[in-house]
């Protein structure tokens, strides 16, 4: 009688496991579900910010989830085809590179810096030319000569894209020669609701060491020629082919 006792808790026990299990998987399941409706709406802005003695390089990472890469999608299909050709992605980026290049801006320690186009704009649609909710990223490029820097200044970077879109902004700081930065938490670089017209999207980092400028470490291996060679140099002599692949 003990014997079937307890083999019939056994059973039970791994009943009630079974149960459990379930139960939290379904739970998860359906907060995944939540939260991959909730994000639908927004544009995730990746800002990475790396400061060295001699340039200061600001890539913006952009992914844009359904609901707005379904309506950069159609500005893309020109033809209105349903298949985004690689003609039309390049269109589509010639188009919009202008403007973007005005609604992104460099501040240091209240000063605006001029940016310069560091490589072409780079559109992936994750293997999906077709129409429709899906995911895509867009990352920009931009470079400015460092200008004098000390240990307090505050770097600002502006991005108003796509203002009447929802963002998520993630913030990155990398600092080369023995430089220090450290992000600046605010609320505009989290959760945001679409802009309203007197806001910024702003992203903000404060200098805690200043790059050593005396002994700057080959900062010009990291630039393509002709930026090397002439910093001032226009973006139109860049080729796409010098265009990092996302990783």
């Amino acid at each position: 009688m003990s014997n079937r006792l307890q083999t019939s808790q056994r059973a039970w026990s791994k009943v009630r496991l079974v149960l459990v299990l379930s139960f939290v998987a379904a739970f998860g399941a359906h907060r995944s579900i939540k939260a991959h409706n909730f994000l639908r709406e927004f544009i995730q802005h990746n800002v990475h910010l790396t400061v060295g003695a001699q340039h200061i390089d600001v890539t913006i990472d952009l992914t844009f989830f359904e609901d707005w890469s379904a309506r950069e999608r159609e500005a893309m299909d020109a033809d209105g085809s349903g298949d985004i050709t690689r003609a039309e992605q390049e269109t589509y980026l010639k188009q919009l590179a202008p403007e973007l290049c005005r609604q992104v801006k460099l501040r240091v320690a209240g000063r605006e810096l001029a940016l310069i186009p560091l490589y072409d704009p780079e559109l992936d649609l994750q293997n999906d030319p077709g129409l429709g909710p899906s995911h895509h990223r867009l990352r920009l490029f931009f470079f400015a000569p460092t200008p004098e820097l000390e240990a307090g200044d505050e770097l600002v970077i502006e991005a108003n894209l796509w203002p009447e879109a929802k963002s998520l902004g993630t913030p990155q700081a990398e600092v080369r020669d023995g430089g220090k930065l450290v992000s600046i938490v605010s609320v505009d670089s989290g959760f945001t609701s679409a802009q309203r017209p007197e806001e910024k999207r702003q992203f903000k980092f404060r200098c805690v060491q200043p790059p050593n400028r005396t002994n700057p470490a080959g900062w010009e291996t990291n630039l393509p020629a002709t930026l090397a060679a002439d910093p001032s140099a226009p973006s139109a002599q860049l080729k796409p082919s010098s265009t990092p692949s996302l990783p």
